[in-house]
């Protein structure tokens, strides 16, 4: 007899069940699902370290805990689907092996995390399967390749009753299953045709209180799987990179918009789960074309706290709604001097200060990136999708002010990958034009591979600079890599300088004084010389002999070099007497740039040594600084650190996985770490008060462990490295 495996009924399991169920019987095993969700099964939730995570990850954690409690299970397959199609997948279902195999603290011999690469590349497929049919008993090559193809086969089959017979995802799994005939569902005669687009491990779940069968009491319903994927292609080959977008969210999406504009539905229902990071992007795609055919659509977030009598009330109230007839015209343009080009750029770090003196020495105008201000958020705010991540928010705000102080034109960064960042640009754009505003989005991507993108790059980095010649180009780049090296530098000896210096606010100055500098720089003579007066300045600054506290910040590089939206943190923390704080981090953008553009030798080793330090804890990359995040913690107290700052905006994904792990290397690792969460909502007194108590903690364990001999003969301030 086989062993038995157990598959949790969340996540995955509503993408790939046909296909692991397969699988697993093909390998000789008996797959054995968790029981459907149930009200236990939400109160089980709380074995999920964090509350961050969305619905779907909170039920991943309760329905792995129940199998896990099982006797009859001789483990449970945890499937990472990493990659369909070669387009990576959302953060959550990267990160969801480490954050449960840690959450409930598993052994190897309770759980099996299968990274899959789901394509059409039979040999990475096969390096996905091989070590769990291994684990099954299983080595014969051909076996494992056939059972492979056959489980393929069975998931297709899946798509195909979705498609041909209008099922659902639990429809079609329970047809595979059990056989028999297709359900066939009675539509009213006078029913509307309803689109719900949403999860299926969201539309299909207890939270979602039936909605389907509620929905198909008014008429007949049409949900993604029942999309032929052809026609979802489509629909997302209309998108700029559209395919590239991830996978499951990509079929979301195309079918919303081929159901849309080929008139198949009079309204539609968006379903997303509370802080679903990647719905806050298709929504935007959405919400413009029901407007623009004047369908009525409405969006729904679930979560475990979602209520049966409001959701019926709000989907009584929505089928009252009528289809608005010809279309909603978007407003009128404003009128926008185009005769020469005026570039606005946001802001992270210093960029903006180094992007601006780059282009400013071509000849052509800018307009000054506003700070991070509450007004400023709350502009972006008026138009960012929900659950859309802070930076995003912040950023769209700053756009739109540079846009009504002079701007025809926005410089951002693009390139699709596992995070949000990479579509910020185009959906941004699209926000900024819907409420009139023409202008020209200027998205900054990378150039490799060379023959795929080179030619676009190459044309906007001619039109940021007035057609200038290569050398000129290559001379004035260089001057602003070293313009945004030396800011970033001052930073660096600035966080020190705080915890030693005499006089508070000595550094402070300093440092105020040094950045009004380098702002009007015009040549590399400018940068050293304001290099040379910053040295002096440091090396008179009267220090005394401290001990201070070292924390260790980590997390997503926008809120941490955007100090702000953190309210200024790092100074705050420099500023404290009792007891003085150093804080250290590795985040800069030049630093950033060395590493992933550079390729710079010594940054990749360092970077290296943090990979290799998270693998323990999270194997593998899930997009953003996720994995670095954890990396940095696990070298933290090693490298002198006497506690961590976890820093990162509301929904964002790859630090939400960050945050969950670093729960249990926390207790683990016996270091302290406070997470704090930046959104347009944060409160400065509350925020305050948790680092007071967070620098109380640190001081008492530092006083119960060492004599507070001084530091400063090994930390010696040093002027700033040239």
């Amino acid at each position: 007899m086989g062993q038995r495996v157990g598959l949790p009924r969340a996540m995955g399991h509503y993408y790939l069940y046909p296909f692991f169920r397969t699988l697993l019987l093909e390998l000789g095993a008996t797959p054995v699902l968790s029981s459907p969700t149930s009200r236990a099964t939400l109160e089980g939730m709380d074995v999920c370290p964090t509350d961050e995570p969305c619905l779907a990850v909170k039920l991943h954690f309760s329905h792995a805990d129940a199998l896990v409690q099982r006797d009859d299970i001789d483990f449970v397959l945890i499937p990472v689907i990493a990659q369909v199609d070669e387009v990576y997948c959302c953060p959550k279902f990267l990160g969801i092996g480490d954050m449960v195999r840690h959450g409930l603290r598993l052994t190897d011999e309770q759980v099996h995390i299968i990274v899959l690469d789901y394509s059409d590349n039979d040999a990475a497929m096969y390096n996905s399967v091989a070590p769990l049919a291994q684990r099954l008993g299983v080595r014969d090559r051909v076996r494992v390749s056939q059972a492979i193809s056959r489980a393929r086969v069975e998931q297709e089959r899946y798509r195909n009753l979705c498609v041909q017979y209008q099922l659902t995802t639990p429809e079609a799994y329970r047809v595979l299953e059990h056989g028999g005939e297709p359900p066939v569902h009675a539509t009213p005669d006078d029913g509307a045709m309803i689109g719900v687009i949403g999860h299926p491990y969201i539309l299909y779940e207890i939270t979602s209180q039936g909605m389907i069968e509620r929905l198909r009491e008014s008429g007949r319903v049409v949900t993604a799987e029942m999309v032929d994927p052809i026609d979802t292609a489509a629909a997302m080959a209309s998108i700029k990179e559209g395919p590239r977008l991830w996978p499951f969210e990509a079929m979301l999406l195309g079918a919303a918009l081929h159901l849309l504009r080929s008139g198949t539905v009079e309204k539609m229902i968006l379903v997303g789960s509370f802080e679903c990071g990647p719905e806050s992007i298709i929504e935007s795609y959405i919400e413009e074309e029901a407007h623009r055919l004047g369908i009525p659509l409405m969006v729904l977030s679930m979560d475990e706290h979602s209520g049966e009598a409001g959701l019926v009330t709000r989907l009584e109230a929505f089928m009252d709604t009528e289809k608005v007839s010809g279309h909603s015209p978007l407003p009128t343009p404003h009128v926008t001097h185009r005769d020469e080009l005026v570039i606005g750029m946001p802001s992270m770090g210093h960029i903006d200060v180094a992007l601006r003196g780059f282009v400013e020495s071509f000849g052509i105008r800018t307009v000054i990136t506003p700070r991070t201000t509450k007004g400023c958020v709350e502009i972006g705010r008026e138009l960012a999708p929900e659950f859309v991540c802070f930076p995003f928010t912040a950023t769209l705000g700053q756009m739109r002010y540079m846009l009504d102080h002079g701007a025809n034109a926005l410089l951002m960064v693009g390139g699709k990958g596992y995070c949000r960042l990479g579509w910020y640009a185009q959906v941004q754009e699209k926000l900024l034009r819907n409420i009139g505003h023409d202008f020209e989005m200027l998205i900054v991507d990378s150039p490799f591979p060379l023959p795929e993108k080179w030619g676009n790059f190459r044309d906007l980095l001619k039109r940021i600079t007035n057609n200038a010649s290569w050398p000129r180009i290559i001379s004035r780049f260089y001057t602003a890599y070293q313009h945004l090296a030396a800011m970033d530098r001052v930073d660096a000896v600035i966080r020190r300088l705080r915890a030693y210096e005499r006089t508070q606010g000595a550094a402070d100055r300093i440092r105020q004084r040094t950045m009004r500098r380098f702002a009007k720089i015009e040549s590399m003579a400018d940068i050293r010389r304001i290099e040379r007066e910053f040295n002096a300045e440091v090396a008179a600054v009267e220090v005394e002999d401290t001990n201070p506290l070292r924390i260790c910040v980590v997390g997503e590089i926008w809120v941490v070099l955007e100090q702000s939206a953190t309210r200024d943190i790092e100074q705050w923390l420099g500023a404290r007497t009792n007891p003085r704080v150093w804080v250290k981090h590795e985040h800069s953008t030049s630093h950033w740039f060395r590493a992933n553009v550079l390729k710079n030798k010594r940054d990749l080793r360092r970077e290296d040594e943090i990979i290799a330090a998270a693998k323990p804890w999270l194997s593998h990359r899930v997009g953003g600084h996720g994995q670095l995040t954890v990396g940095q913690t696990a070298l933290a107290r090693e490298e002198g650190a006497d506690g961590v700052l976890h820093i990162f905006p509301f929904t964002c994904m790859p630090e939400i996985i960050a945050q969950n792990i670093m729960v249990r290397m926390a207790e683990d690792m016996d270091i302290p770490i406070l997470t704090y969460i930046v959104s347009e909502q944060m409160g400065e007194a509350g925020a305050e008060t948790r680092l007071e108590s967070f620098l109380d903690l640190l001081e008492e364990r530092r006083m119960a462990t060492e004599d507070s001999v001084s530091r400063l003969s090994e930390d010696r301030i040093a002027p700033l490295a040239s």
